[in-house]
């Protein structure tokens, strides 16, 4: 017995001795990690070595995959380290792709930080055959090969290929010119879009014949559910409407339905204001639009003369680059960069965007107009803004038109709304003649902010082949009231359209 309990007070001063000993040594890690790169990539072989720094206040140690070799494996404060890796390589043959994670750690979970090392392979070796129908079920990042199928539609970006027996549709990104009908085979990887449908993104398209017909789905008519429908897949459906730009308007419906991704070859501009019927497939729903991706467009006659429209979308690259926000959904919260700074992806200046379309930016004393998801808003303070739309050339003259548009003032964090009042004036030349007032009824500390909308007439008189027609806040150049107070004119539009007043 006095063995026994000897053994087992002898382990314990062990375990003890080995605690303290851990503890000591964890005492002299980092409680501070930071790496000079979060992400390296190399080549599948023969792969030349890629030296990081490390940023610590202590001691650090990694953790690297089994194909991955730090120099040094551990380290002290500040120091350069050299990674690298073996030939991605299996049976004499460059292996798939790999991607794990790098890390250098310190005394706590949060002093790591982690280096994604990818490393290029062969994505197709070992890759199955899929069939249309099974695609919307894989996860994320599976890499497939789909033979022989129909392009049943086609986008500014790729096509959609359908298998009618199924009812499947899968959208395609790809810059591979093809046309409806085409027959062909496709690799790539299967995702899903902002609105979790799933989608391809193409590293090879084989066009293999042409012509051929196109067995489409059943087709469901939504005309009358634009409000309520929805899906969890890519519906091939129809809807009849009037054609506002790249919008279908139908009557008596909240929503309307965005033509997105709308190819070259379906030339929507030419029948922009006519009554439509378009066929296509479901692309989600952003409210206050349902999305799809036009296959068909029938041209039902016209339905009204549209001389100028504009809802906007078009800044959304700006928009998403620079994180603007919906203030006037949000009712008065929300995020607005300037023109002057938001940028693309390819750093186009929004500002620079919309005076090559024709558009003058009206601003006194400087610049007050900002980008929002997808409009915009102007003014701040004592500074006023506006907007001038490009010229109307194609208008004949003494055609009376109609301007509508769709407004919001803003309203403050008081709950106390901006006293902005716009002023339309239509300009030839010298002359300028303004319209009356367009005022707002929201009740302070009461309302919640929305969307107004407005339809001003133009009468035939003020419209020559010369017409400018400004959009501005009332008062103009006079930022001070009586009391000496700043006055805030500040406001929203979106949907501007001029159109032939019928």
């Amino acid at each position: 017995m006095k063995r026994i309990n000897y053994i087992m007070t002898l382990a314990l001063l062990l375990s003890m001795n080995l605690l303290w000993s851990c503890s000591d040594d964890e005492s002299t890690l980092s409680k501070a990690v930071l790496t000079s790169a979060k992400a390296l990539n190399f080549e599948a072989n023969g792969a030349s070595e890629k030296i990081i720094t490390v940023y610590a206040d202590a001691d650090w140690v990694t953790e690297a995959p089994e194909w991955v070799t730090v120099t040094p494996a551990s380290g002290t404060g500040t120091m350069d380290v050299t990674i690298s890796v073996t030939d991605n390589m299996r049976d004499g043959a460059i292996d798939n792709p790999r991607e794990e994670a790098l890390v250098f750690k310190g005394a706590t979970l949060a002093s790591r930080a982690e280096v994604i090392i990818t490393q290029d392979g062969d994505k197709y070796r070992d890759c199955k055959e899929y069939k249309l129908s099974e695609i919307a079920s894989l996860d994320d990042k599976t890499v497939v090969t789909i033979n022989d199928i129909i392009v049943s539609a086609v986008t500014s970006d790729g096509f959609v290929a359908s298998d009618a027996q199924s009812n499947a549709n899968i959208l395609f990104k790809s810059n591979q010119t093809v046309r409806i009908g085409d027959k062909v085979s496709v690799k790539g990887s299967k995702t899903s879009d902002t609105q979790k449908l799933a989608l391809v993104e193409c590293d090879e398209v084989t066009v293999s014949s042409t012509g051929n017909v196109v067995a489409y789905p059943t087709v469901t008519d939504i005309t009358a559910k634009v409000d309520s429908y929805n899906s969890t897949s890519r519906d091939y459906i129809s809807v009849s409407g009037v054609l506002d730009g790249n919008n279908i308007i139908v009557d008596g419906a909240e929503n309307e339905v965005s033509v997105i991704d709308a190819s070259a070859s379906l030339d929507l501009a030419s029948i922009n204001g006519h009554k439509v019927t378009v066929t296509g497939f479901f692309a989600g729903v952003a409210a206050p639009a349902l999305r799809l991706l036009a296959a068909t467009v029938q041209d039902n006659g016209v339905y009204e003369v549209i001389y100028f429209s504009d809802d906007f979308e078009w800044l959304q690259p700006w928009s998403d680059n620079s994180g603007a926000g919906q203030t006037v959904e949000n009712d008065g919260s929300g995020t607005a960069p300037q023109i002057y700074a938001a940028a693309n992806e390819a750093g186009e200046l929004a500002s620079d965007a919309l005076e090559a379309r024709g558009y003058t930016l009206e601003e006194i004393p400087g610049h007050a107009i900002y980008l929002q998801k997808n409009y915009l808003k102007f003014g701040k303070t004592d500074y006023q803004a506006g907007l001038t739309l490009p010229a109307l050339t194609d208008v004949p003259e003494n055609t009376k038109l109609t301007l509508s548009f769709d407004w919001a003032p803003m309203v403050g964090s008081t709950r106390k709304f901006d006293p902005v009042k716009l002023i339309v004036s239509i300009t030839n030349g010298s002359q300028t003649v303004e319209l009356d007032p367009i005022d707002h009824n929201f009740v302070n500390e009461v309302d919640k902010l929305e969307w107004l909308h407005a339809d001003v007439d133009i009468d035939a008189s003020l419209v020559t082949k010369d017409t400018r027609i400004s959009i501005k806040s009332d008062g103009w150049g006079d930022t001070k009231a009586t009391t000496g107070s700043s006055v805030y004119r500040r406001w929203f539009i979106d949907n501007i359209k001029v159109v032939k007043s019928k």
